[in-house]
């Protein structure tokens, strides 16, 4: 199936490592050109050259997602280098501060004095940006589209320390389901991919003994329950969330918006 993907153009945020890298490569695989932002710009450059080398163009932008003025420069320095803008997808995320990886804890062990912005700026406010920031070159083309990497855990309890993750997630998916339905008439649809238990930069290092962290014994804990509950039997892969991203992108899902997706071999069935 052709995905008519050829001479688009898309941006991916939190693109240098991890899903975000998946999904870039995978538009360039496709012949898209693809705009690789992220707060690492060293990381994005490598992603950028990977993506080249597949055939697709590829710029590497460094960019934070929680500063409205650094999304609209990305887009310009988009508009800039290829001349339009067709798809956006917000997968930018936090998993280290200063070089060490964060730990969530219960919300009932946050202060009164602790600020609660930190996570929130960019799981929620940052897709805020972004999307804002792409929306005045899409509603001129009359076209686009805008993929938003949420996770299960907005619409199931259980993950412990993942309140505030879960409702800014939470909010993502109800912002994308109000702006499918404002954006659809100029042509612009918008959906949400919901992953479960994926094998990420980060799992993998938990896996290997390369990270140790007071999240270590837990991701360890959860991997043999989690099996037990997918029907399918496995962990989760960047790249199966890649291949739906890059699908609800295409021209094969032109009917489809306001819609979360979840790939999680059947772990969750809403």
């Amino acid at each position: 199936m052709d995905l008519d993907l050829k001479r688009k153009v898309a941006i991916v945020t939190g693109a240098a490592r991890g899903i975000g890298q998946a999904i870039a490569l995978t538009f360039a695989q496709e012949g898209s050109s693809v705009v690789i932002s992220d707060i690492d710009l060293g990381g994005a450059n490598v992603v950028a050259e990977e993506a080249k080398k597949l055939g697709g163009q590829a710029i590497a932008v460094r960019a934070d997602v929680t500063k409205f003025d650094e999304m609209r420069r990305m887009v310009s320095e988009t508009l800039g280098k290829f001349g339009r803008l067709d798809i956006l997808v917000n997968n930018a995320g936090i998993l280290y501060t200063e070089g060490k990886p964060i730990s969530r804890k219960s919300f009932k062990d946050f202060t009164e004095e602790e600020d609660l912005s930190g996570e929130l700026n960019v799981t929620l406010y940052g897709v805020l940006n972004c999307t804002r920031a792409v929306l005045p070159s899409m509603v001129n083309q009359k076209g686009g589209g805008i993929i938003n990497i949420v996770s299960d855990a907005a619409r199931k309890a259980g993950a412990s320390g993942a309140t505030l993750y879960s409702a800014g997630k939470g909010g993502i998916i109800a912002f994308s389901r109000n702006l499918a339905f404002e954006l659809g008439p100029f042509g612009i649809r918008v959906n949400c991919v919901s992953p479960g238990y994926i094998r990420t930069t980060r799992v993998e290092a938990i896996e290997s003994g390369d990270e140790k962290s007071p999240e270590t014994v837990k991701y360890s804990q959860a991997i043999e329950p989690l099996l037990k509950q997918n029907p399918l039997g496995r962990i989760g892969t960047p790249q199966d969330i890649a291949n739906i991203v890059v699908f609800l992108a295409s021209s094969a899902s032109s009917h489809i918006t306001g819609q979360t997706v979840s790939v999680n071999g059947g772990s969750f069935m809403p």
